[in-house]
């Protein structure tokens, strides 16, 4: 039954786009872009009447005119990308034509006529080089047109093309589309901006689903109905909510010819080569993450259903990945419930499986030549099954299904004259996840999930399934998102402003079943010293009413001098309705029902301020500046989501020590009895005291201060500072040069009112003489474990700002070189470095709040090293053999390296004058300095040989594509446990950059 109501969306669609036509369709992208200048006469006067014309295939209505006002000035908004003519006309004048001029994204292009009396008709026609310096815009924006989507050899996602910018941090490595389909798409951040910033739209609606801060999505977009993908990366306008990257895919709408597009490529192992080595060997790599199997298939069509009224397009992308996992095999003893131990079974290496399937339509009606409306309908289907990692055995990798998964919207835009334009947007996005088993009776539900901290695999997860983690079992939400927006632009020639609303409601609904015991168990080298237990099943409900901004902004032309400001205020509202919990197998005398209750009510007015300035006046060197504030993204997860909701403040999950006396893997203890239990006399266990004893109450562990909830500028923002030099080199070739800097504000803290600073022991742990580790043979101190008189009581923990303690700081600083060159047809690079660095001192906060940073307290203060990474570009078209060759080049630094070492109680005591609390055989203890030491860099070379073919209508590209080229093995990942000091005690390998291979796509466009 898996995937039918898929694959029953898919014929529906696909027979509605073949009713409308055989052949795809040529596609038109969103308004964006703008052209403006200032028309004079041969004195120099300003020429005002006169009427501006700029004609393009990208324009449905072909022809879009404005008249220059009293300083001569124009400006032509909301234009699609393409390639644009532009005409001057004033009667008693020539007629200027201006041809070839380029447009992407939000790009202003400056274009100036000098018109001179004709004394007869007569049309001049000028052809030059489209401008490359922006001087009317202080945004960041970089455009990944279609030519350079198809031609750099990626993997096919508008976070992949994000990448391509320098100083775009991604956490997910994707070479040559092998990594491509995981939870969230990858987490994308710029310039020491918050990952949960980031906004992915399509036509200029929201993918997010309700989880997270509205960053996530777990679909994989669909390329072949992507015209270009336009990144804003600095200084947003007005419009945006967040400081961080906003990723827009234009997309395709069909135009008045038939015409499309099929991409498809397939891969496997027997086209991977080998870059283990003897040094990754000894380093504990026994064997490397590598390709298993990768296929990409994405057909397109479209074209008019009613000429020059209604057009389609629709496209499908059918895609799956399975990898091998570095240094894991499965498990000898998978599924059987007598076993209690990882044996690697070497001649079965692990691997992670993906799926997904999605097909979309979009019709588009232009119902008059000043109104039109689009209609957008995406589905897709998607199994993650199994989702294994470098430290989640296969059997215990959790099944992640999708059975809900789309996204619908409508727009709607309307010129009402050539000086209003009114856009309105909006949509539903529904999402539900499942994390299997769902049946009951499922027998994998009778496996309790074991923890590893020494063993084969420091920190390995294996035998039970569940969320991958100790404190998470298995899980369904349904998450529905509705944004939508509205906005009216008024533009004269020196004036361009936009008056608009966007808002974001959100649901989301989990229900939250477990394994039969509720338990999670922890070992160290087999044996058993801790366990997880759980007041599960339980349901939960979140709700956003409100993520509102209303804007106004406009930007200004004086002659040389571009203003642009804005102000927005934003609302977030959220609440939690009525919930229920009864009992539960460990909790059976709970029965509690939560009223609706009121979450955050935060209001922020937030200026936004930047200014461009033609330096010499010929539109080729601009100096730009912006002052920008910006509330952080918030939604239904997180410290200001799901963790306030009242049942999540409940002590719902704890740990408590566990000594298995007699070897049975029976928690031979009162589980529902939260304090300690000493029964070993008597045939039984020892299991101390819970975590948190309001473990089974009906009282909240958590309460928040509703200073920190409610008002006038409570909620955490962020500002941003940007000033750059762009200039012109030579025609089609510039160079940027920026300064960035970011810093954040409203910080939150959690503190147990229970305790005070008084109420912990100091001490200090030696670490081992390893010339690796940077302090080693020193001793680190300031380490804190609360007294035992103090660690049974129930905490009562109290979230407010953090300035209430002190001062708190985080900033990030950093400059940019990048490079854009379109040198001529057929070549194209863009390029360049980004570097810099994080600052953030919690200190005062740590002193006063010791609780909330036990084992991190030494490391308050935090000033990374500089980070630079490098991101290269580039396509060439051969001529005399037509071969076009296309390339990205990548320099990162490594992984952040740490030191976690399981520090016994013995080895701690001394120093602390006791024992641990809680009767705790160990405490795990970073001895590196967070920030200051990163694995090797990653060089990374990927190429693409295109051939290009045409037979009859059709254009054929057969691509050769070589992926490692340099068959770099650096080091992605590691595994952070320090064992020892030998090669293989520590900064395991878990996970390497995949091995070259090479791969064959076609791409066909007719």
């Amino acid at each position: 039954m898996k995937g039918c109501w898929f694959h029953a969306s898919v014929i529906r669609l696909a027979a509605i786009a073949m009713v409308c036509a055989l052949l795809p369709s040529v596609a038109h992208a969103q308004a964006t872009a703008s052209i403006t200048g200032v028309v004079t006469d041969a004195s120099g006067a300003v020429l005002p009447g006169v009427t501006v014309e700029a004609s393009s295939p990208a324009l449905i209505e072909k022809v879009r005119s404005v008249v220059t006002d009293g300083s001569g000035q124009y400006r032509l908004e909301q234009l699609r990308g393409g390639v644009y003519a532009v005409t001057f006309t004033l009667p008693g004048f020539n007629t200027i034509k201006r041809e070839g001029l380029e447009l992407a994204g939000s790009f202003a292009a400056s274009v100036n006529a000098e018109m001179r009396v004709g004394s007869v008709e007569e049309t001049v026609t000028v052809t030059g080089e489209t401008p490359i310096v922006d001087i009317q815009s202080a945004n960041r924006q970089r455009v990944i047109n279609q030519e350079l989507l198809e031609a750099i050899p990626t993997g096919r996602t508008p976070q992949v093309a994000a990448f391509m910018i320098p100083g775009v941090n991604l956490n997910n490595v994707d070479v040559g589309g092998t990594n491509i389909i995981n939870t969230t798409g990858g987490s994308m951040s710029i310039h020491g901006g918050a990952v949960g910033d980031t906004r992915i739209l399509i036509d200029g609606i929201t993918t997010a689903n309700a989880e997270g801060t509205g960053w996530a999505a777990n679909m994989l977009p669909n390329m072949g109905s992507t015209q270009e993908v336009a990144v804003d990366y600095s200084s947003a306008s007005a419009e945006s909510i967040t400081g961080g990257l906003l990723i827009n895919m234009i997309p395709k709408t069909g135009g008045n010819r038939f015409a499309g597009s099929l991409f498809a490529t397939a891969v496997n192992s027997s086209f991977q080569g080998s870059n283990n080595t003897d040094e990754l060997r000894i380093r504990g790599l026994r064997t490397p993450n590598s390709l298993k199997l990768q296929y990409d298939i994405n057909p397109g069509l479209g074209g008019p259903i009613r000429a020059d009224k209604l057009w389609f397009y629709t496209s499908a992308r059918f895609t799956r990945q399975a990898n091998y996992i570095g240094g894991l095999f499965q498990n000898r003893n998978a599924f059987d419930i007598t076993k209690w131990a990882y044996e690697p079974d070497e001649s079965k290496p692990a691997f992670s499986d993906a799926t997904e399937e999605s097909v979309n339509l979009r019709l588009t009606w232009q119902a008059t030549q000043a109104n039109k409306l689009s209609f957008f309908y995406d589905t897709h289907w998607r199994c993650q099954c199994a989702f294994t990692g470098t430290t989640v055995a296969q059997e215990a990798a959790h099944l992640l299904e999708y059975p809900i998964q789309d996204l619908f919207s409508v727009s709607y835009t309307a010129a009402l004259s050539s000086r209003i334009l009114v856009e309105a947007r909006a949509g539903v996005r529904r999402e539900e996840f499942a994390y299997t088993p769902n049946n009951p009776e499922d027998p994998n539900r009778l496996l309790i999930p074991v923890i590893e901290q020494g063993g084969l695999i420091p920190g390995l997860l294996y035998r039970g399934r569940g969320l991958a983690n100790a404190t998470q079992p298995y899980q369904r939400t349904l998450g529905v998102v509705i944004p939508w927006s509205a906005s009216m632009s008024y533009v004269t020639g020196s004036h361009s402003a936009k008056f608009g609303v966007y808002n974001v409601t959100a649901n989301r609904d989990s229900k939250v079943p477990d394994n039969f015991d509720k338990l999670t168990y922890r070992f160290n080298n087999g044996v058993p010293n801790q366990l997880t237990q759980r007041a599960t099943p339980l349901d939960r409900a979140e709700r956003q009413r409100f993520d509102l901004g209303i804007y106004a902004q406009d930007k200004w032309t004086l002659n040389r001098l571009t203003l642009s400001g804005g102000i927005r205020f934003d609302l977030f509202q959220s609440y939690f309705p009525e919930q229920t919990l009864g009992p539960a197998p460990l909790v059976p005398n709970r029965n509690v029902t939560f009223p609706k209750t009121d979450m955050a009510n935060w209001k922020d007015l937030v200026p936004r301020m930047g200014a461009s300035y033609d330096v010499f006046g010929s539109g080729r060197t601009a100096l730009k500046v912006s002052l920008n504030k910006y509330v952080t993204a918030q939604g239904l997860q997180g410290t200001y989501g799901d963790t306030a909701n009242p049942v999540n403040r409940l002590a719902n999950i704890v740990t408590r020590t566990w000594t298995d006396a007699d070897r049975d893997y029976v928690a031979d203890c009162d589980l529902t009895n939260v304090l300690a239990q000493d029964l070993r006399a008597s045939g039984g266990d020892f299991c101390g005291v819970v975590s948190d004893t309001n473990f089974g109450q009906p009282t909240l562990s958590l309460a928040y201060d509703p200073d920190a909830l409610n008002g006038w500028g409570t909620r955490p923002f962020q500002w941003e500072f940007s000033t750059s030099v762009q200039h012109q080199l030579v025609p089609r070739v510039s160079v940027d040069v920026g300064y960035f800097r970011r810093w954040y504000g409203n910080f939150g803290v959690t503190d147990n009112l229970v305790l005070s600073p008084s109420d912990f022991g100091t001490f200090g742990i030696a670490i081992p003489a390893d010339p690796r580790l940077p302090d080693g043979g020193s001793t680190v101190s300031g380490f804190k474990d609360v007294n035992p008189n103090k660690a049974a009581l129930a905490p009562n923990n109290y979230f407010t700002l953090a300035r209430n303690y002190g001062k708190q700081i985080e900033h990030w600083n950093g400059i940019d070189v990048t490079v854009n060159a379109r040198i001529r047809a057929g070549m194209t690079v863009q390029g360049g470095i980004s570097t810099g660095r994080r600052v953030a001192d919690s200190c005062d906060i740590v002193d006063d709040v010791p609780e909330s940073a036990l084992l991190t307290g030494p490391y308050c203060l935090q000033e990374e090293n500089f980070l630079t990474d490098g991101k290269l570009v580039w396509t060439y078209a051969i001529p005399k053999i037509d071969v076009s060759v296309s390339g990205l080049f990548i320099s990162r630094p490594g992984p952040v390296v740490s030191a976690n070492r399981v520090v016994p109680n013995a080895e701690i005591a001394p120093s602390l004058g006791r024992s641990l609390s809680n009767n705790a055989p160990n405490a795990t203890i970073n001895m590196v300095y967070p920030g200051t030491l990163f694995g090797d860099r990653r060089n990374q070379l990927d190429l693409r040989f295109t051939k290009p073919l045409r037979i009859g209508g059709t254009r054929l590209g057969v691509n050769f594509e070589l992926y490692n080229a340099f068959n770099t093995n650096a080091v992605l990942t590691e595994n952070p446990t320090y064992s020892n000091a030998s090669v293989s005690g520590w900064r395991v390998p878990t996970s390497i950059v995949p091995p070259r291979f090479v791969k064959f796509s076609v791409q066909m466009d007719f």
